[in-house]
């Protein structure tokens, strides 16, 4: 366990996880691992559809960026999480972490990794229709 602790003073927050796009996006995408090439290239189709977005790639989970991930989620308006899972893990974890709770998600539980297609539709569904939480498969 000390081990852990050590780890989370000496690694910088800049390296547990990171924020892609401009800060002051109103819609900020939240995301981990294997889902993160699919969410850069779906917020350009967003972009270009006048949506503009951020990304916030938490990549450690133990030890816990959590003041940065504080910090980039109490500026952001919308928080949309977007997971490879049922039940939002990620989510979870930075609702107990930080104490912030993501607005809507996105999740994907078929096996198969999100498309830039799945993200864009994902989002606008978000956006558009009030839709609480997208879940999206390859049929």
């Amino acid at each position: 366990m000390r081990k852990i602790e050590l780890a989370g003073e000496v690694i910088p927050d800049s390296k547990k996880a990171i924020l892609h796009g401009p800060k002051s996006a109103p819609v900020t995408l939240v995301g981990w691992g294997s889902s993160k090439g699919a969410i850069l290239d779906g917020m350009e189709d967003l972009k270009s559809d006048g949506i503009e977005t951020n990304f916030l790639q938490v990549r450690y989970v133990n030890p816990f960026p959590t003041s940065f991930v504080q910090q980039a989620l109490g500026q952001a308006r919308r928080k949309i999480a977007i997971e490879n899972n049922y039940s939002a893990q990620m989510a979870g974890l930075i609702r107990e972490k930080t104490g912030i709770a993501m607005d809507n998600a996105i999740v994907k539980f078929d096996g198969r990794p999100f498309s830039q297609n799945e993200i864009y539709e994902g989002v606008k569904d978000i956006i558009k229709n009030g839709i609480k939480e997208v879940t999206v498969s390859h049929a």
